[in-house]
């Protein structure tokens, strides 16, 4: 509760609460003894007026008889006659409240209070002092109008299965791009990617669709060789020259192979993991001619033998940073430059991408069919899925988070540390994941700190308006009394 913000006016409430709940006692046991003490007068009043009849009627006969009556002893003789003895009632101590504005002081003393009555401060005082009847109105008023992004049992079932559904997937369908031996074992492929890449299904779909485009979109950053660049971008060959070229990345041609087109130049990333820019003979195009250009080329390298490399995949031959990985027998870990290069001559295209996105899909398939299920089963609004938008991005979050760390346990366990054996697509869809959870967990925090600050100030324009009145009426009595 320290570091709450909230945990100084949960002090504060929780000790006008019991404040509350003790005056109210007091004002039971008062409305008690007042009912029972009115009972009993109006008994003796009825008595004493019965004997007082009879009292009449008797003074009236002995004056008849002639017989002296003495006058009856007023009122206030019989009040001075009876005993002033009081009774002691215990009288309630009302506690000093400040009146200077000074909330610390306030918050001191509701704390000195609450510790009196055993209060645990390290926890939240409202759900101790309060009764859970109020609690519940309180957190049922509170969802309606903020949405209720608390998790039942049913949720949490559902983000684990996801996961585990998207990792068995992952593990037997995804598996690795193509079959290979990676250090002396042998691994089976994908399936999926190898009906995708099948020679003569991927010959037939570029003859009758993409060929057109080899001859109408030449580009200046398709060098096949290192000698093609004059010797200037090592390591490149006619298996390996779109993965080290930046224009034939699926995301990242749109910025550095339209830059390409229209300077007329290639931007390319060497074995060493050295950016290179290598200046061409093809003549500088305008932008919109480079967009329809880009495009073009791309679809033209899409079903050829060696295909593209998945988004943003080039990035990994930047620099010589480390990996977990080696890629034979001696165990030495080698650089990320080389691992993607690895990856790439060996299946891990664009091709494999489409089918590694079966895992991120399912994920998001069963957490978004469920929210959208259960929302119209409890007759849930739009409105207030808006409102609750935050839990579902909190589920998809852990979901993406368990399938990420299932691609990580079978690359490591199942396929012994084979890096094409990793799922790319499902460890880019963490990205969006978290940027999401961030952005409604923020805009959530948001709303709910405007509506406290209304709240407050409201509690003060009232608080404001209640001092004037008592002061005029302070004022008033003043001037009557003078």
């Amino acid at each position: 509760m320290s570091g709450d913000r909230l945990s100084a006016p949960a002090v504060v409430v929780a000790y006008q609460a019991v404040t509350l709940t003790e005056l109210r006692g007091l004002f039971d046991q008062v409305e008690f003894d007042l009912k029972d003490v009115l009972e009993r007068e109006l008994r003796v009043t009825d008595i004493l007026d019965s004997v007082e009849s009879e009292f009449d009627a008797v003074r009236a006969r002995l004056q008849a008889m002639g017989v002296l009556v003495p006058a009856q002893e007023s009122q206030s003789s019989a009040v001075a006659a009876v005993s002033v003895e009081t009774s002691s009632y215990r009288r309630y101590a009302v506690p000093v409240v400040p009146t200077d504005g000074d909330f610390d002081q306030l918050v001191r003393l509701a704390e000195a209070r609450l510790d009196l009555l055993g209060i645990d401060l390290t926890r939240d005082p409202l759900q101790q002092v309060l009764p859970s009847g109020q609690i519940a109105r309180s957190l049922r008023s509170y969802a309606e109008e903020h949405g209720d992004v608390s998790w039942d049992n049913t949720d949490w079932t559902v983000v684990l299965v996801a996961g585990a559904l998207a990792t068995l997937l992952d593990v037997i369908l995804v598996r690795i791009p193509q079959g290979s031996t990676f250090l002396g074992k042998e691994y089976a492929g994908s399936p999926l990617t190898k009906w995708l890449q099948d020679k003569d299904r991927a010959q037939d779909i570029h003859a009758r669709f993409f060929k057109r485009f080899e001859k109408l979109a030449k580009v200046p950053y398709d060098a096949p060789t290192t000698w093609a660049t004059g010797g200037l971008v090592s390591g490149m060959s006619s298996y390996t020259h779109r993965l080290q070229s930046l224009g034939h990345d699926p995301a990242l041609g749109f910025l550095f192979g339209v830059a390409d087109l229209i300077g007329g130049t290639g931007t390319y990333i060497d074995k060493a993991g050295q950016l290179v820019q290598v200046a061409t003979h093809y003549d500088p195009v305008d932008l919109i001619n480079a967009l329809i250009t880009q495009v073009r080329h791309l679809l033209s390298d899409v079903y050829t033998p060696a295909g593209l490399q998945p988004p943003f995949f080039s990035l990994l031959q930047l620099g010589q940073v480390g990996s977990p990985f080696a890629l034979d027998p001696s165990g030495v870990k080698v650089p990320w430059t080389e691992v993607a290069r690895y990856m790439y001559t060996n299946g891990y295209d664009l091709r494999h991408f489409f089918t590694m996105g079966i895992t991120p899909g399912v994920v998001s398939a069963i957490i978004r069919g469920y929210w959208l299920l259960k929302s119209y089963a409890t007759g849930g609004t739009a409105a207030q899925r808006k409102l609750e938008h935050a839990k579902l991005t909190s589920m998809l979050l852990l979901a993406h988070t368990i399938a990420t760390s299932g691609t990580l346990l079978k690359t490591g366990l199942l396929f012994g540390m084979n890096p094409a054996a990793l799922n790319y697509n499902q460890i880019l869809a963490m990205a969006p994941a978290t940027i999401a959870w961030f952005k409604e967990a923020i805009a959530r925090d948001h709303r709910i700190t405007q509506a406290l600050e209304k709240e407050w100030e409201l509690l003060l324009t009232e608080s404001e308006g209640n001092r004037g009145q008592r002061v005029e009426s302070r004022a008033w009595a003043d001037r009557q009394s003078d």
